[in-house]
């Protein structure tokens, strides 16, 4: 087990409180499906709490023949949407492995942590560290909180760099904020809906080997919620779109 730092970010960008809390006023509950071309790949499924905690359910549909992906990833975040907590596991065969991150902010640092259970609901079985992170900065992203800072910013205009932990590993992720308003097709509205464009790009590894370019797509109102994005994974260019929610008084905007 090494020392490894966390490269510093340059802007340690704090987003407005009240920004923060509009977001996060009421829970959601958002389905979004993740296609391949003309492929059909699987779905993610996004609750979020008052509390600033969120979880992720990623499953593959069944019958896709290159792809067997099932994983469920936990964050809680501070009133500014940076990581104080994460976990996920991920089933290989009949076991669920996972990451456990152990964080000492008072000492900037971060303990990796190398799980392993029968089941999502049990107790890890083992757990071993790994690696020991140094935290130049403690406004840093993991690998769910990294979808809830972009709503902070999404409509202003400037580039910030916010460090990144995917998967055990460091690194940056810039995120492009044009404020550039458009409207974006959904298949589960017949209206195309108000959104805010965004780009980006990360420097280290995520989920099914997420890295790179990528582009989203957030509503143009207080809620910010992602509507769609397009990312670099294993097999190519993915796109992932929001199909189904549940967000009290909420509706894509048209």
């Amino acid at each position: 087990m090494g020392l490894i730092s966390l490269p510093a970010d340059r802007t340690s960008p704090v987003p407005p409180p009240a920004c923060c809390s509009k977001i996060m006023a009421e829970e959601e509950d958002l389905v979004y499906e993740v296609s391949w071309t003309f492929f059909k790949l699987g779905s993610i499924r996004l609750k979020t709490f008052r509390d600033y905690t969120a979880e992720a359910h990623i499953h593959s549909y069944e019958g896709v023949p290159f792809v067997d992906l099932h994983s469920i990833h936990y964050t809680k975040m501070d009133s500014s949407f940076y990581s104080r907590g994460s976990r996920s596991i991920e089933k290989k065969e009949n076991v669920w492995t996972g990451m456990n991150y152990v964080y000492d902010l008072p000492n900037n640092r971060l303990t990796v942590e190398a799980t392993v259970q029968k089941d999502p609901q049990s107790k890890p079985d083992s757990r071993i560290a790994r690696d020991t992170l140094r935290l130049d900065n403690l406004n840093f992203m993991d690998g769910l909180s990294i979808a809830y800072l972009p709503r902070a910013f999404v409509h202003s205009e400037q580039s910030v760099d916010v460090a990144t932990v995917l998967y055990g590993k460091l690194g940056t992720t810039t995120f492009n904020f044009s404020g550039k308003k458009v409207t974006e097709e959904l298949d589960a509205l017949e209206k195309p809906v108000k959104a805010v464009e965004l780009t980006g790009t990360t420097s280290v590894e995520g989920i099914y080997g997420m890295t790179g370019d990528f582009r989203g797509w957030f509503s143009d109102d207080s809620a910010a919620v992602p509507l769609k994005g397009k990312l670099k994974v294993l097999i190519g260019n993915v796109n992932v779109e929001l199909i189904k929610w549940n967000r009290k008084g909420w509706n894509p905007p048209q």
